[in-house]
């Protein structure tokens, strides 16, 4: 499934993961992002095809605090099956109350993290694996897949929260590629030999962005860009 799919039948991340749990035939797909910075104690953005009930009665007990879903994302990079969670203590009570709210036991997860640390978790849910015990044979089958999905449905949720902001900046591709390769730690130096550039071009393309993003630093820029979803 391609962002371009989302987006041509969908105007809502609620809508997308509507479509993205019909397009993968389970039952429920959750979304929940998490922001950095000042916004890291805010509540979650969490956009999901649970019930209404589970959903109220899990923000309630506050369960983001002990989901083992969640838990699990922080330690595993790829995708993950919920079948190597083990639940402890009031995780199993959490567990049992999703039983009894028609939730699944099965299910799988992928973790997203951007450039300044915002992380996203998409999760999978369903009352049995498919083709067989487990979800680990269908997730080495989808592993690049649903890794860019989660890339993708992340930016789309971060296009959703700044909608009511100004209108991003129009960055041209070689200056969201110049600070996307910034905000992994490359100097102009090594961006120029990566993206067969001269120096002078790189810094040219870095100093561009930099005034469109109204920053006074390149740090600035590469976290305002970010931010609002451009890179």
């Amino acid at each position: 499934m391609k962002l371009a799919e989302i987006e041509a039948e969908t105007h809502t991340v609620q809508d997308a993961v509507g479509m993205i749990a019909a397009h993968y035939q389970v039952d429920f797909v959750t979304l929940h992002l998490f922001r950095s910075g000042e916004d890291a104690q805010n509540k979650p953005y969490v956009r999901t095809t649970y019930p209404h009930t589970w959903v109220s009665h899990y923000l309630l007990n506050d369960y983001v605090r002990i989901d083992p879903v969640l838990q699990m994302a922080e330690r595993v990079a790829g995708p993950f099956c919920w079948s190597t969670i083990v639940p402890e203590g009031p995780q199993i009570a959490m567990m049992e109350q999703a039983r009894n709210h028609g939730l699944g036991m099965t299910g799988f997860s992928v973790r997203h993290v951007d450039p300044i640390g915002r992380r996203s978790v998409l999760s999978f849910n369903a009352r049995d694996a498919r083709g067989g015990d487990t979800w680990a044979p269908y997730l080495e089958d989808l592993r690049e897949e649903l890794i860019q999905l989660a890339h993708q449905i992340h930016r789309k949720a971060l296009a959703e929260i700044y909608a009511d902001q100004e209108a991003p900046p129009q960055l041209s591709p070689r200056e969201i590629e110049c600070l996307k390769w910034t905000a992994q730690g490359k100097a102009h130096t090594d961006i120029a030999i990566i993206l067969e550039l001269s120096e002078h071009t790189v810094r040219g393309y870095l100093k561009d962005a930099r005034k469109k993003l109204d920053c006074v630093t390149l740090a600035q820029a590469v976290s305002k860009a970010a931010t609002l979803g451009l890179i």
